[in-house]
């Protein structure tokens, strides 16, 4: 009897002592599973080419492509990694210049001048194709928000007004999807990419006709920290 009680008793104590190595272990996974989430911050700038899809706003004129920047900031969560292929989500904030221009018979330059912080949620994929070289695709939605923008009338001229105001003609809030692919070497980013609007932009109907949508494109290059 004296011999189970003794055999019990040794049970329990090394019991007792091994809960405290078991409970580390077990903090010891928990950090480092905090440890293993991977986020990323990218810088990135370039030249943006756009226009407004299914709208002419001076008939009889030229229309050209209309020319700005894009530049902002992202964020890559990774959330999964299945047999070399890498998903993650991708939101951004962005400075984004689009509109469209035309020029007239009498060579008079006509523009849309519109300025907008797109804020784009995207789902990335990326596989590794050679050391340190990884080719990288994302698509989601966005949402624009019109910070300022003018309608111009000749160079020089003073016929111009904000085109979000409240004698504008468009819409300050806009959505649509976007799209990109590009390169990743090291922490060094190459992308090309596009988005496309699907709101209605004009909100002025009586003066102006037509559904104009946001639609360009973008290249730039960007630097992952």
């Amino acid at each position: 009897m004296k011999k189970v009680i003794f055999s019990a008793l040794a049970a329990l104590s090394a019991l007792a002592l091994s809960l405290p190595v078991a409970a580390q272990e077990i903090v010891d996974v928990e950090e480092e599973r905090e440890l293993d989430l991977d986020v990323d911050i990218s810088v990135h700038a370039g030249y943006q080419g756009s226009f407004l899809k299914d709208f002419t706003a001076y008939p009889g004129a030229t229309r050209s492509l209309h020319s700005g920047v894009r530049i902002g900031v992202d964020a890559d969560f990774e959330v999964y990694e299945y047999k070399g292929f890498e998903f993650g989500i991708r939101p951004g904030v962005f400075f984004s210049q689009k509109g469209e221009s035309y020029k007239d018979n009498a060579d008079k330059a006509l523009s849309y001048d519109l300025n907008y912080l797109d804020i784009p949620v995207t789902l990335r994929v990326s596989r590794e194709v050679k050391d340190d070289l990884d080719l990288v695709a994302n698509v989601g939605p966005y949402l624009g928000i019109g910070l300022y923008g003018k309608n111009i009338a000749g160079s020089t001229s003073s016929e111009k007004h904000d085109s979000f105001g409240e004698d504008g003609e468009l819409r300050r809030i806009d959505s649509g999807l976007i799209g990109s692919i590009g390169l990743k070497y090291d922490d060094l980013l190459l992308t090309v990419g596009g988005q496309y609007g699907f709101v209605n932009q004009l909100k002025d109907t009586k003066r102006l006709s037509g559904s104009p949508k946001n639609a360009n494109f973008f290249v730039m290059v960007g630097y992952e920290f």
